[in-house]
């Protein structure tokens, strides 16, 4: 099988493995040159003085008084590195040079460490002008401070209730024994402290170091006219990995200087090319070669036919065809590239061209398009049925709750709303309070401490990938509303203890809810509209036939005392019930939109993950931000 056949046959088996469809190309004209290239490698090497600061500690090296002059010296030695003086740098080079060049030449810039030469020199602090000593921030110099406890009054104002009358008086402060000022604790009264700049030195210190580069300047051209026009394209395009892709490297004598180079060598190669005429679909493209190994330089696109006749089906309508295309290699490679910004061979090769990995790009957003919508179809009738049937339930649970607590629930118009939480805030950060009896520069600890939990919570557990702005947004409401629930469940908690339990109202009152549930269930249950009809009425059924079953236990238990006036007497237990809902309007209204909104999502979510899950493609789940 000659060579020509031989790359025909891996062409159409490679074509046939990543795209699971035959791969009609034919090669011809096969051609091979051996291009002789010309390279000359120079590298100067550049001394410079680096300045060091220490502040106020003093570093090892040469003493040289001022650090002007500590400059001066270490330019000085630099110069002397420069002229070839001292040759320390170039020898340091010439041992990293020798063995590398005569193998590979691949050295590029290199830092050759700094020379064993270290001058100090100090300046006067410029915070403390050498006094290492500076006034005190807390007192500004004057060694002590107003008292916090009387504001430098020096007196207190006390009211105090003796013999049935309301006296009205001043003290001397017992802070600051009347004085009005407190000794300052950040200098102990004297004003000054130490100069954080130089460590109370005085002077502050610097280093300077010679180091030395090697920079490194590249040419390189053809010693002959024998070479396939891509193949300067080709030396451009893989650099310095060339070299391990010539044969027959030679070093030659260098002729001329190079940019000023210190060092200079130059070597010639031959570079192997190999160049076919591809024919697909009657279309003819160049597929080049080039190295030893013959690495692809450009495929000329001879996969575009077998990729988009698989791609094009891709967001067709049906679920399997579109399972089997995502799980071609190709496909998949292709599409995972886009998404994740990365490169891969059959891109950058050129096996397939950029207009076609740009249609199965196109192909694919229309599938995860569809996708989408289809997992919100249907969201909005279903998260209003679900804000109606979570208004129903709270008002049903506050309801209960008013009947069981009647006093608790007359009460509820004097305790705080979730309509005074900014007041509560802006008095919380302002410290017009303190929380749990702490100092009051604690709240702001409470509330960026929970901000942070707050946030560190919707990153880890939120049951998808949201934003940052979602992110910032859901972290603070949680913020916001979550103390504000958790101290009305703890201290109506601690208040509900204290009011009688008022069992008998709270059973009539459920008497009365449960019936209203059997007329919804009743409607709801059933499929068809004239089932639906029948159901209510036989919801209504049940709800007349449990309450007349209570009105004659009544005769019997007594729980209405006015038993002529039972129907009017039972819908007594309920106004407690609707004044507790109406004070509390607000929060049961955030509790139903909340639950409705939130629940609803989620559940659309998970039911569309299953559904994307199923395709088996994780690059699906990330284009659908469905990962967690």
């Amino acid at each position: 099988m000659s060579k020509l056949e031989q790359f025909q046959e891996f062409i159409r088996n490679n074509g046939k493995d990543l795209t699971g469809v035959n791969v009609p190309v034919v090669l011809s004209n096969e051609e091979s040159k051996l291009p002789e290239l010309n390279f000359t490698f120079g590298w100067t090497i550049e001394i410079g003085v680096t300045e060091h600061e220490h502040g106020g500690h003093f570093p090892a090296g040469i003493k040289s008084g001022s650090a002007s002059n500590a400059y001066s010296c270490a330019n000085d030695t630099a110069k002397q590195y420069v002229s070839g003086q001292n040759s320390l740098f170039n020898d340091r080079f010439l041992k990293i040079l020798g063995p590398d060049i005569s193998e590979n030449f691949l050295i590029k810039d290199r830092g050759l460490k700094s020379a064993p030469e270290t001058y100090v020199g100090s300046k006067v602090c410029y915070t403390c002008d050498g006094t290492g000593k500076d006034t005190c921030s807390s007192c500004h110099g004057r060694g002590s401070t107003s008292c916090s406890s009387c504001g430098g009054k020096g007196r207190n104002h006390v009211t105090r209730y003796e013999n049935n009358r309301t006296v009205h008086t001043t003290e001397s402060c017992s802070a600051c024994w009347g004085s009005g000022s407190n000794t300052c604790g950040g200098c102990g009264g004297s004003g000054k402290v130490t100069c954080r700049t130089c460590d109370g030195g005085g002077y502050l210190y610097f280093s300077y170091t010679i180091d030395g580069n090697a920079i490194r300047s590249t040419k390189w051209a053809y010693n002959t006219n024998d070479y396939h026009e891509w193949t300067t394209d080709y030396v451009k395009k893989t650099g310095l990995k060339l070299v391990h892709q010539l044969t027959e490297v030679t070093e030659v004598n260098v002729e001329g200087a190079l940019d000023g180079c210190t060092f200079i060598y130059a070597f010639t190669a031959n570079l192997p090319t190999l160049q076919f005429t591809a024919n697909i679909d009657q279309v003819d493209t160049t597929m080049c070669f080039a190295g030893s190994n013959n690495n692809t330089h450009d495929a000329g696109g001879v996969y575009d036919p077998a990729v988009w006749s698989v791609a094009k089906q891709l967001g067709g309508g049906s679920q399997s065809t579109d399972k089997s295309v995502l799980a071609t290699p190709a496909i998949k490679d292709i599409i995972e590239a886009s998404e994740t910004k990365t490169k891969i061979g059959l891109l950058e090769e050129n096996w397939v061209s950029n207009d076609i990995k740009e249609a199965v790009v196109s192909n694919y957003q229309t599938l995860v398009t569809q996708l989408k919508k289809q997992s919100v179809k249907g969201i909005a009738p279903k998260m209003f049925g679900g804000l109606i049937s979570f208004t129903f339930l709270f008002l049903t649970l506050g309801i209960l709750f008013a009947a069981m607590y009647p006093t608790f629930a007359q009460d509820s118009a004097y305790r705080m709303s979730v309509l005074q939480l900014p007041e509560w805030y802006f008095a919380l950060l302002t410290m017009k309070f303190a929380l749990f009896g702490l100092p009051a520069l604690c709240n702001y600890l409470f509330f960026f401490g929970f901000f942070w939990l707050s946030f560190q919570c919707v990153k880890k557990w939120y049951w998808k990938n949201i934003g940052p702005g979602k992110t910032w947004l859901l972290a603070f409401s949680l913020t916001i509303l979550v103390p504000h629930i958790g101290f009305s469940l703890f201290y109506n908690g601690l208040e509900v203890i204290n009011h009688p339990l008022e069992v008998t109202n709270a059973l009539l009152a459920a008497s009365i809810l449960v019936g209203f549930y059997f007329m919804m269930f009743g409607a709801k249950l059933p499929n068809r509209w004239y089932t639906k009809l029948l159901g209510f009425i036989a919801g209504i059924g049940a709800f007349c036939a449990m309450h007349y079953g209570l009105y004659l236990l009544n005769t019997r238990v007594g729980f209405i005392e006015n038993h002529g006036r039972y129907p009017y007497e039972l819908l007594e237990f309920l106004h407690p019930g609707t004044r507790f809902m109406a004070e509390n309007l607000v929060e049961w209204a955030m509790l139903s939109v909340i639950f409705a909104y939130f629940l609803t999502r989620r559940q659309f979510w998970l039911k569309a993950k299953c559904l994307v899950a199923e395709y088996d493609s994780p690059v699906l789940l990330k284009s659908m931000n469905m990962e967690k």
